[in-house]
């Protein structure tokens, strides 16, 4: 048998908390990432394979990989391709797996070409090791510079120059090369290129721009940025990495735009800026706001154009720039907007001109209140009285109230608009205003509800007939459904039937698009409750649910797309004696 000390000892040990151990610092890693590149004619063609540690042990994981300022060709892993969304300004991996993963991409990155010299910048994910393999069609010696490089080694390989660097953790790849010299001249000045990536929206008397300005800065560093607009154009914001200060000077014919940072960038940064220039009204031909890029030795750009609105955009004729195919535009373009790019430009140097034809067509005015199904219950008693109940399933986005025209001589009893009674209204024609709630969005569409009305109507017995109409409603209804009880001592004769409702053996069905959400129904008759609390409820009424006494032998009458037309119906009956 064992001891008790023994046992109360292996007891605590077992109740003892056992340390869990502590979570990632961050969800992922790039522990080393290699870039092997050829130097073609105007770009330089890149694979990559990085490799990736997703330290997230469950839910989804977003990786940043490259930066959308390059042309991406291809992600895969294992040979399959790899889920990529653009984010932030970056191409992103997206996985919900943890561990180690190797993920191979190619893509293209422009180079320039100035004075005998070559190269290229952008930026680069933050990995722990980074390794740059670059070929170039050279025979002769050429002098490399690697931005921020420990160890830079360069040999021939037949016809090719082959260089090799090894780089700390940065933010950018930055690389040029140019033919030895026995004496070059040092240079402490920053040579910068450009490219220049715009959006402009044509909506409602204003042109909308955004320009996103990607610099490659080689030899040297700068902290002052300057471009300019026409001085007709407003600008809105500008945003950057480290940006300090941004100011707006009018010049003698332009607006130049001043930022400075605060610090010194080298290798590559990019510069947003928001403006916004009117338009004339009535359209016509409309220049686009021309933005330069000042100080920079060469730049070249992008233009798209998406409209915003009803206005009908067609391209002008372009000086400097040319109109290209919109799937040619860069992705940090197209992935801006979810209107429509319907004009692509791409430009080589400053001094471009875009005119675009506007044209303003007239709003046509759309649906925004409708009734899906009217739902109508009357019974008929022996006396000759009559007592109905219509149910509008209803949704609505606009209009404030439903106006409806009662039949001649009905008595309104009940309204109720989503479950919640309100008291309606007389109009100066005598219409009936019953106050509406505003539909809520339920699964990219709007949330239906209800509207019931209960009216009673007078008789004659000694007439035996029936003869009644529904309320004429303000806005088109898909379908109405009348179903009339009549007394079970009644006989109808089926050859007096008459109206603009046919008779039925059952109703057709209608797709009324599935339930609406729980929440979206309950929006609805926090709306209503706020109607009934509200000069739409008469103060210290309590409201009376009328219920409907449904008795007798039932017919059934339906109309589809119901356009504001009278819903009569008359027949003929006799009461067994």
């Amino acid at each position: 048998m064992l001891p008790w000390q023994d046992f109360k000892t292996l007891w605590e040990k077992g109740q003892a908390p056992k340390d869990k151990p502590a979570p990632a610092p961050r969800d992922w890693a790039i522990s080393s990432a290699r870039y092997v590149g050829v130097v073609e004619e105007e770009a330089t063609l890149f694979r990559s394979t990085m490799k990736v540690e997703i330290l997230k042990k469950e839910g989804w994981t977003a990786v940043p990989l490259l930066p959308t300022s390059v042309a991406l060709r291809s992600a895969r892993i294992g040979g399959k391709e790899a889920p990529i969304y653009l984010d932030g300004g970056w191409y992103t991996f997206l996985t919900d797996k943890a561990g180690p993963v190797t993920v191979e991409l190619e893509f293209a990155v422009t180079t320039f070409d100035e004075g005998g010299r070559s190269g290229f910048a952008f930026a680069l994910a933050p990995s722990g090791g980074t390794e740059v393999e670059l070929s170039v069609a050279e025979t002769q010696d050429l002098d490399f510079t690697v931005a921020g490089a420990q160890q830079v080694t360069d040999q021939q390989q037949g016809p090719r120059r082959l260089m090799r660097a090894l780089l700390p953790a940065t933010g950018n790849l930055s690389v040029a090369w140019q033919r030895a010299a026995t004496e070059a001249a040092a240079t402490e000045t920053a040579r910068i290129y450009a490219e220049h990536q715009a959006l402009i929206g044509v909506g409602e008397g204003l042109l909308q721009g955004r320009s996103i300005v990607n610099y490659s800065i080689l030899f040297a560093g700068t902290d002052t940025f300057k471009v300019d607009l026409p001085l007709d154009v407003t600008v809105l914001d500008v945003t950057g990495q480290g940006l300090g200060t941004w100011t707006v000077e009018d010049s003698a014919d332009r607006k130049v735009v001043t930022a400075k940072l605060n610090y010194e960038a080298t290798g590559s940064y990019g510069l947003t800026l928001d403006y916004e220039r009117p338009m004339p009204e009535g359209g016509g031909s409309v220049p686009l706001p021309d933005l330069r890029v000042l100080g920079a030795e060469r730049v070249k750009g992008f233009v798209g154009v998406d409209a915003r609105s009803n206005l009908e955009v067609r391209a002008g004729q372009a000086s400097v720039a040319r109109p290209i195919d919109v799937r040619e535009l860069p992705a940090a373009i197209l992935g801006q907007t979810d209107w429509p790019v319907l004009l692509g430009y791409r430009y080589a140097k400053e001094g471009w001109s875009i005119p675009i034809e506007v044209r303003q067509h007239d709003d046509v005015d759309m649906l925004v209140t409708i009734i899906d199904q009217a739902a109508a219950t009357t019974v008929l008693t022996l006396d000759g009285r009559r007592m109905t109940q219509v149910t509008y399933a209803m949704r609505n986005n606009r209009a404030q109230f439903l106006e409806l025209d009662l039949p001649k001589g009905a008595t309104p009893w009940s309204t109720f608009v989503g479950g919640k009674a309100v008291k309606p209204a007389r109009a100066e024609d005598g219409s009936f205003l019953v106050p509406l709630a505003r539909s809520q969005a339920s699964g990219g569409d709007l949330a239906r509800f209800a509207v019931e009305i209960v009216y009673v109507e007078d008789g004659d017995p000694t007439q035996q007939r029936f003869d009644a109409s529904l309320p004429k409603a303000d806005v088109p209804a898909t379908a109405v459904a009348w179903t009339v009880y009549v007394p079970d001592q009644a006989k109808v004769k089926q050859s007096s039937i008459e109206g603009s409702l046919r008779q039925v053996d059952w109703f057709t069905p209608i797709d009324l698009g599935g339930v609406s959400s729980a929440e979206a129904v309950a929006q609805v008759q926090q709306q209503a409750q706020a109607l009934y609390d509200s000069d739409a409820m008469g103060a210290g009424v309590q409201p009376v649910k009328v219920m409907l006494p449904v008795d007798g032998t039932p017919l059934y009458f339906e109309k589809l797309l119901v356009l504001g037309e009278a819903l009569e119906l008359g027949f003929e009956y006799r009461v067994k004696d």
